[in-house]
């Protein structure tokens, strides 16, 4: 299996590395850039989203992502460096491939995008809920 340190961060597939520079769009962000590497699918991923943290990471995949399966994206998400083993970015990365595969296959990019960024929000939300009262009880003790 590939391994994401070396390969597309995107799709783990084997990157090329050309000689002369070309246009190249970030597929999670959007933006273009010269650049001279590129995975063999023609995927590019920018210096800047290249090192998101893994919460922001899993965002903008899922929403680029046009995978319908929840499984092939969880997986790629979990080959990603930034995305730690046993890490809490997994309770927003689960909901989030969950939705994007579901939205995928019903063709509704705005909802997707909408929906993704709420389950963001409120694993967040829960986390500082949950850091409050763990907290408290410490505290408490």
């Amino acid at each position: 299996m590939p391994h994401y340190k070396n390969n597309c961060l995107f799709c783990g597939a084997e990157l090329e590395y050309n000689r002369d520079y070309k246009q190249a769009t970030c597929v999670l962000c959007g933006q273009r850039f010269d650049t001279n590497v590129q995975c063999v699918h023609g995927h590019y991923v920018c210096d800047a989203c290249h090192s998101l943290p893994a919460s922001e990471f899993i965002l903008r995949f899922c929403i680029t992502s046009e995978s319908k399966d929840p499984m092939a994206q969880a997986i790629a998400l979990m080959r990603n460096p930034s995305v730690a083993m046993h890490g809490p970015e997994h309770h927003f990365l689960v909901p989030a491939v969950l939705l994007s595969a579901y939205y995928n296959v019903k063709g509704n990019r705005s909802t997707k995008e909408e929906k993704i960024k709420i389950a963001q929000r409120s694993v967040r939300s829960t986390f500082s809920v949950v850091s409050v009262v763990s907290m408290v009880i410490v505290v408490r003790r």
